[in-house]
């Protein structure tokens, strides 16, 4: 199928902007507005999402949106940008076509086969009798129970997409993060954020830069975008010297 990708800004540098699990393409927008002078990006809703949301969940995994970035990006090259899941993406860009990725932004995205990694509320997740109303719960607090008709069944779908993806990257490492070359800017909220996480990027990547946006939250790419935005800069910056 064929990505509805949105393209905005001018320069000579190419961002590509990668989201999160049930969010969206347009959620960059904030950020987008903050760098419009500076380079030119693109982003889009990942298969599964939105306008893209025709192909079963069960069909959505890391494999397949690694390969839609390549495709959109089409032989160029590019910093890519990842919030949450979009930063494993990212990462996995990186990892299997480094010709393809100048830098990567990841912004408090999990590993979940880092060892110490703690994942007892993803597993708790799986093994529930729904556990599509378990990831909408996880993620929307009491929210999801007050949820009806189109707006259930939207998050619904949304759901059963998060949960292939999430399965997708507990079957062994889905990539080796030691093949990234590229550097990486790891964005956190604050510097306590999944310290499992951040020990093995550090170990394992060996062009990583840890930057946090204090009191920015999970949703930086929304709540600060000016922060984010300083973060695509710097791994700009970076990919350049």
């Amino acid at each position: 199928m064929e990505l509805n990708v949105t393209e905005a800004g001018s320069g000579d540098v190419l961002v590509a902007f990668v989201h999160g699990v049930l969010d969206r393409g347009r959620s960059f927008a904030g950020v987008a507005d903050a760098l419009v002078s500076e380079c030119t990006m693109l982003w889009w809703d990942r298969r599964g999402y939105g306008p893209a949301a025709n192909t079963p969940g069960t069909m959505v995994g890391i494999d397949t949106h690694i390969a839609d970035v390549l495709t959109v990006l089409d032989g160029r090259r590019a910093v890519v940008v990842g919030h949450s899941f979009g930063g494993v993406i990212a990462m996995g860009v990186a990892a299997r076509a480094p010709e393809s990725v100048r830098a990567v932004v990841a912004y408090e995205s999990s590993v979940a086969w880092a060892p110490g990694w703690d994942d007892r509320v993803m597993l708790g997740v799986f093994a529930s009798e729904d556990p599509e109303a378990a990831a909408l719960r996880l993620m929307f607090g009491g929210r999801y129970d007050e949820m009806r008709g189109e707006e259930r069944e939207r998050r619904r779908s949304d759901a059963a997409v998060f949960l292939a993806e999430e399965r997708s990257v507990r079957q062994g490492a889905p990539y080796e993060l030691a093949a990234v070359r590229c550097p990486v800017v790891y964005g956190v909220s604050d510097a306590a954020v999944m310290p499992a996480v951040t020990g093995y990027l550090a170990r394992r990547l060996p062009s990583v830069e840890f930057v946090t946006l204090p009191g920015a939250g999970h949703h930086a790419h929304r709540s600060d975008p000016e922060g984010f935005a300083m973060l695509v800069r710097r791994a700009i910056e970076l990919s350049r010297a």
